[in-house]
């Protein structure tokens, strides 16, 4: 069995030599806006999960996926070649549906905080027109007591 630091230098000479297949060496146009985003190895190095992502609209993940799983002969011989083990993985291509996630994530905290602007745009001009000139801070920016 390997260990964690073993299976994680793997992983990521796993990550740069699937990469650089997937964006050089393959003249696939369905690869163009392909991102591969990590790797999972198992502990016995016989399966890895390659992740990845793509720019183009959900109609076209169809198409990258079925382009990937053709491509995973000629990646899995680089790995092979890459790696100083005696039997190299078996690649697996999955989508990475955690960039999504994040895509999502932000577009929420987005619009929570156009709406918060917005309240506090509403509260300011509230408080803004039931001031008088008496309330008013003196302009030299020192706060004097009645008491």
């Amino acid at each position: 069995m390997a260990t964690s630091i073993r299976i994680k230098r793997l992983e990521k000479q796993l990550l740069q030599t699937a990469s650089k297949v997937v964006l050089y060496e393959l003249a696939d146009p369905r690869l163009q806006l392909v991102t591969i985003t990590r790797v999972k190895l198992t502990n016995d190095l016989s399966f890895a999960t390659v992740y990845w992502s793509s720019l183009d609209q959900a109609g076209s993940r169809s198409k990258i996926e079925h382009a990937l799983n053709s491509a995973a002969g000629p990646v899995q011989r680089a790995i092979a070649e890459s790696f100083q083990t005696r039997r190299s993985p078996r690649v697996r291509f999955q989508f990475d549906k955690s960039i999504e996630g994040a895509i999502r994530v932000t577009g929420l905290i987005d619009e929570l905080n156009a709406e918060r602007a917005e309240r506090e745009g509403d509260a300011a001009d509230d408080a803004g027109d039931g001031a008088s000139e008496g309330d008013a801070a003196p302009e030299d920016g020192i706060a004097t007591s009645n008491e």
